[in-house]
């Protein structure tokens, strides 16, 4: 899930053009590590995560880590 966070940062994309793009792009597939019969979690999924992360206050935290 916090590569899916990844990628909206680097093409600054919204939830919903994110799993556009992650059902669409076989890179974007790869990069997460899912296969092509894989469910792949929806626009709510990655908003509801990206909360959760807020809320314990560790998104900018691992982000960081990233730079």
């Amino acid at each position: 899930m916090f590569k899916m966070l990844v990628l909206q940062q680097l093409y600054n994309i919204s939830d919903e053009e994110l799993e556009y793009q992650v059902n669409d792009r076989l890179s974007f597939m790869t990069f997460l590590g899912l296969g092509l019969a894989e469910p792949l979690p929806d626009a709510t999924t990655v908003w509801l995560f990206r909360q959760q992360l807020k809320q314990q206050g560790l998104i900018e935290e691992l982000f960081e880590q990233l730079i």
